[in-house]
This record gives structure tokens, sequence and C-alpha cells, in this order.
């Protein structure tokens, strides 16, 4: 994914959606499961196959009704898809850490973490940069990190 967040595309910023919205052991969420609920709800009618062509990129620039019912099921503002503010950032920000989350081992470091010195988080810090290093891992800014505000 592009570094700046900006310049994410609408198939990048729902794909981070799905992930978000599934559980942890279970996934993603289903495409059924959305399309169900778009339709329950009263959204336009499309097929578990067009949301998998948008979340892949394959099919760009879908109707603002089916961007509005979107946003309504994940609970994101519509500025999300559309750029129209800084609030695609910070839930970007926020669906990455919940993302992450996900993973057991990383749950598992970050409760162990909890309670530490602020020293001890920062000597943490220096030891899982080492390690993203011996892995070829990109090294991460404060920016990558910081939660949003």
């Amino acid at each position: 994914m592009p570094d700046d967040r900006t310049t994410r595309t609408f198939a990048e910023r729902l794909d981070l959606l799905f992930q978000a919205a599934g559980s942890g052991r279970r996934g993603d969420v289903g495409y059924q499961e959305v399309v169900d609920a778009l339709t329950l709800a009263g959204g336009p009618t499309v097929t578990p196959n067009y949301m998998y062509l948008l979340r892949t990129g394959r099919r760009t620039n879908p109707r603002v009704e089916l961007v509005v019912s979107l946003a309504r099921y994940f609970n994101v503002p519509t500025g999300y898809f559309t750029n129209d503010d800084d609030a695609p950032d910070q839930y970007i920000e926020q669906l990455q850490l919940v993302t992450a989350l996900k993973d057991d081992g990383l749950t598992d470091v970050v409760l162990a973490a909890r309670g530490l010195s602020p020293e001890s988080l920062a000597l943490l810090g220096v030891i899982v940069a080492k390690f993203r290093a011996a892995e070829g891992l990109p090294t991460l800014t404060t920016a990558d990190t910081a939660p949003a505000t």
C-alpha cells in the first residue's frame, strides 16, 4: 500500500474495511454478507462478484449510492472513500491497527507490553526495529505507527 495515505485507491480503502470488519479467526467479512446487508438496508442491488471486482480494483468508480451505502455499512464517513477531508487518514490508521491486532501473535505482544514504563516501551521499539531490519521489512516512522487522534 502507498505511504501517502491520500493516494490510496477506492479498492485499497474498501479492502482495508473488509479486512477490519471480519473477525480474527474467521478472516475478512464475506462479500455475500455485505451485499445482503446493503440490500436489507435499502441500498443499491449489487452482486458479490461486483463487490469483489471493486475490492480488487478490477472495477472502479462505483455509483454514489453504493459508496454511501458502503460507508453506512462499515460505519465510516463517505469522505473515507472520497478524500473530502482529513477523516480518511484517521480512519485508515485506526483500521490498520484493528487489522493488525487480529494477528494473535501481535495481540499477545501488545498485551504483554501493557503497563510497561515509557523507557521499557522505547527499548521494545528499538528491539522491534532491529527485528524488522533483520527480516528485511521497511522501517516505520512515527507517523506510520502513531494512533489517530
